[in-house]
């Protein structure tokens, strides 16, 4: 009994050891890069899903990067809007836009953005989020479990919008309202594999939920629901740019590295690993043969696109394909399945889609990439 009882409380203690704490040492700070690669179409075989529990493997080494990208902090005073968000500590400059942030010894939170709006209506924006968003906490450990609310109001003027988009209703201003309700579970620990590398870390789920709203200043009302103005906003311009999002990450987090090691964008019902972004180790880089002759490819026309896209595939094997498109951030926004051979063409229209850069995949029933390109959307 006493044996029993040493090699329980062993294997206790062995375990406990092999659970890493994360601390403020990966925060972020001025002067620092993160690099990303991104598998659009992960293999199947690939789950980052497993049953909550420690001591677990993730072998994620079979990743091939379709997307590139960086983030780079600067110091928040080399910012054109720095001016708007005293006591930021970091800043990072996007591709339409500033992001700020605030650091203590405890969390580092996003405090807003300003620039290029968000619904790509081409005006410009300044957002603060109330309270500001946590990024990253100190410490983070097996077994935590937080939840955060925040609000985000983004008003501008009725002037900067097409007056087709308003359907001639007689508005002053326009707010977008943005709601994000975030869960974030620590369910998991053990070892996670990507390209060139191999990492302790936690697994962190997060389910967040963002809701959006669009309100109008109406003369003598003031401000209006937009949907409810429109009866559900079904017909509406904006139809396809209110209401719930939710999405579901498996993130592995690493107590030595400031790049998240792993990040899994799951369906909502957990069963497709959408895409998943990793730390980029300078070993991921796949070439493109597909313009060589005689090879699978595809090609999309016209680019950029304004009603609709046609897909031309050319030399495929005959096979179950499925095609994807992802928005800039890596969230699949359109999927659909095929069994094609040779030479074949795939039209979609675009009413549905806002304009802006968007990535198409095209992968077979094995999961071997046909091509990755980026596709090009406008709007007259």
């Amino acid at each position: 009994m006493k044996r029993m009882l040493l090699a329980v409380f062993s294997a206790l203690c062995f375990g406990a050891s092999a659970q890493i704490t994360i601390t403020n040492a990966v925060f972020p700070t001025v002067g620092d890069t993160l690099r990303f690669a991104t598998d659009l179409a992960p293999n199947n075989t690939i789950n980052p899903a497993t049953p909550p529990g420690g001591s677990q493997t993730w072998d994620f080494a079979a990743l091939n990067a379709a997307q590139f990208s960086q983030i780079i902090y600067k110091a928040p005073n080399t910012g054109t809007f720095a001016s708007s968000f005293p006591g930021a500590e970091l800043l990072v400059v996007g591709e339409t836009g500033e992001t700020y942030f605030n650091t203590t010894n405890a969390k580092v939170e996003v405090m807003g953005y300003a620039g290029g709006d968000p619904a790509n209506f081409g005006v410009q924006v300044l957002a603060k989020f109330a309270p500001a968003v946590i990024a990253q906490r100190n410490p983070v450990n097996f077994f935590d479990i937080n939840q955060q609310s925040s609000n985000l109001n983004i008003p501008f003027s009725a002037e900067a919008l097409p007056d087709s988009l308003l359907g001639g209703i007689n508005v002053d201003s326009l707010r977008v309202r943005i709601k994000t309700d975030r869960l974030e579970v620590i369910d998991g620990w053990g070892n996670c594999s990507i390209p060139g590398g191999n990492y302790p870390v936690l697994r962190q789920k997060r389910t967040e939920y963002t809701t959006t709203n669009l309100d109008v200043k109406l003369p003598f009302l003031g401000w209006v629901d937009l949907g409810s103005l429109l009866g559900g906003g079904g017909n509406s311009p904006f139809s396809d740019f209110l209401g719930t999002d939710t999405t579901v990450t498996y993130r592995f987090l690493s107590g030595t590295e400031k790049e998240e090691i792993a990040v899994a964008t799951m369906s909502n019902d957990l069963s497709l690993v959408e895409n998943i972004r990793f730390k980029d180790n300078k070993v991921t880089a796949v070439e493109d043969a597909s313009d060589a002759p005689g090879s699978a490819a595809i090609q999309a026309f016209p680019n950029p696109a304004i009603e609709w896209v046609r897909f031309d595939c050319k030399n495929l094997p005959t096979d179950w394909y499925t095609l994807k498109i992802f928005n800039i951030v890596g969230k699949v926004v359109w999927v659909n399945g095929y069994e094609l051979s040779g030479n074949k063409s795939i039209r979609l229209e675009l009413q549905n889609f806002k304009k802006g850069t968007y990535l198409y995949s095209l992968v077979d029933s094995k999961g071997n990439v046909v091509g990755t390109k980026r596709l090009v959307v406008v709007k007259p």
